[in-house]
């Protein structure tokens, strides 16, 4: 098992959605403690990082080594038609 750090910014976004997306997207956060899921790594810019699909919502996260221990920590989340852009467009800032 995989120890899964979440961003704050992560837990709010998951706070505004209605119950039945928000449940689907905190079992599927757990699951990347096993690697389990709809898991792509990500291309040009954004290589480096992966994607978790979960219906029409996204989390992007990425792997860690902290105090020799392999990490995932998930950075991102939000819908597919937008999630990619602002995330490439908060990298840039």
């Amino acid at each position: 098992m995989i120890p899964v750090r979440v961003q704050e910014e992560v837990f709010d976004y998951l706070r505004r959605l209605p119950p039945q997306p928000r449940h689907a997207l905190r079992v599927a956060i757990k699951g990347l403690a096993s690697e389990s899921g709809d898991i792509k790594s990500l291309t040009d810019e954004l290589e480096g990082f992966f994607r978790l699909r979960v219906g029409s919502y996204r989390v992007i996260f990425e792997y860690e080594i902290i105090a020799g221990r392999r990490m995932v920590t998930c950075l991102f989340a939000g819908p597919r038609k937008w999630i990619y852009e602002v995330f490439q467009s908060r990298l840039l800032e």
